[in-house]
């Protein structure tokens, strides 16, 4: 039958299991769009990072395919969007140590600063 059960199961065995089997049909069901779905998303990125750059205006920014899965899961995209967090604060971190390396080499000594006298205060 289409459910996955047996004509023994359906005529023979509890009558719950009916309800037990179409639940799980359903949920397969569910599981195999969801599957196509992704299928589909990872086409088309797969169409944009080669056709949609063949196309694309030249100096504009290429599209690329991703480097990793899509997260499925509610803890795959809580992972995802701490990495990324992680991500960013080390390149903020790595930005504000290079902007006070520049400043530190910038800065003047004392003896040259205009409002000292030999590395004292007037």
């Amino acid at each position: 039958m289409s459910i996955g059960m047996t004509y023994d199961e359906f005529w023979n065995q509890d009558v719950t299991m009916v309800r037990a089997f179409r639940k799980s049909y359903e949920l397969k069901r569910r599981q195999q769009n969801e599957m196509l779905w992704m299928q589909g998303l990872y086409v088309r990125d797969a169409l944009l990072s080669t056709v949609g750059n063949m196309f694309a205006k030249k100096g504009s920014t290429p599209i690329e395919y991703p480097d990793e899965p899509y997260p499925v899961t509610a803890a795959q995209v809580a992972e995802k969007e701490a990495a990324e967090r992680r991500k960013m604060e080390e390149r903020m971190k790595a930005d504000l140590m290079a902007l006070a390396a520049r400043m530190i080499k910038q800065k003047m000594p004392c003896e040259a600063h205009p409002n000292t006298k030999g590395g004292e205060n007037k």
